[in-house]
């Protein structure tokens, strides 16, 4: 690869990261150690009984899903899972689809930080791996590794995503920084029903949302995400991953979210 075609490169490889990030670390400030940041009135963010008020005066339907995530969530340790992957720009009426796989683990003994390997095929090509501490972002179509170290606790982008909503955080964190709202529900001949679920973010000062809304779909068949769809500011890229044949709990080894930039590729540390 040409360096004069790096930065732009970068920048593609960086927003898929930044999807990524948004997609598996964890949604409320208090998860991540940090001092929650002022409303929308300037004052503190509202303490916990206030998030639990919060929920108590949703919808029963929608309050009902928050539950049964929230339930599913106690059980997980680990997920992989297939995933495919599409990013629009609706205005360009512009899509590009891609197939892949993701692994994921919460928190242990081990480790206080997620790990994540996610791998997209073709035409995207790219890997990304985080063992809590360092990210690989690999283009194998440039043959370029770009590693980075991971931000201290409270130091990275504060919308933190949406993995760790249902695999790895409660509803009740993550009703101090957004507002929910039941926008679909689809009874499926399979005695299924599909429940999408939209969150937007609540205001701060000084802290601007990283995406201007969030959506959820929810199978009471498993009361796991099966796509989460991340809404950029005035809806210039919708980024959507659906995730299919999700496994739970399969020890995966931790070894598994190492990675070691093959012969010939260049390496890049930022």
């Amino acid at each position: 690869m040409k360096m004069s075609n790096w930065p732009s490169t970068r920048r593609r490889r960086t927003a898929l990261l930044v999807s990524l990030f948004l997609l598996t670390a964890s949604l409320a400030p208090g998860v991540l150690g940090e001092e929650a940041p002022p409303a929308e009135d300037g004052q503190p963010d509202a303490p916990a009984e206030e998030a639990s008020s919060r929920k108590e005066q949703l919808p029963p339907d929608v309050r009902m899903v928050l539950d049964k995530l929230d339930d599913s969530n106690k059980k997980i340790k680990d997920i992989t899972a297939k995933v495919a992957y599409v990013r629009e720009i609706p205005l360009l009426d512009a899509k590009q689809k891609s197939s892949g796989e993701l692994i994921f683990k919460k928190p242990d003994g081990e480790s206080s930080r997620h790990r994540i390997v996610l791998k997209l095929g073709k035409p995207r090509n790219e890997d990304v791996y985080t063992n809590g501490e360092t990210w690989w972002v690999v283009s194998h179509n440039d043959k370029q590794v770009e590693i980075y170290k991971a931000a201290k606790a409270g130091e990275g982008d504060r919308e933190a995503a949406f993995l760790s909503f249902a695999y790895g955080s409660s509803s009740e964190k993550l009703l101090k920084d957004y507002r929910v709202e039941l926008v679909a529900k689809e009874e499926r001949k399979e005695e299924e029903t599909l429940y999408r679920l939209k969150f937007t973010p609540r205001l701060r000062k000084g802290r601007p949302a990283r995406y201007e809304a969030i959506e959820v779909e929810v199978s009471d068949k498993t009361w796991l995400p099966g796509a989460i769809v991340l809404h950029e500011p005035g809806r210039q890229v919708v980024h959507t991953y659906r995730l299919r044949n999700i496994r739970t709990n399969t020890k995966v080894k931790d070894d598994a979210f190492e990675y070691k930039p093959p012969p010939g590729y260049t390496v890049h540390e930022l």
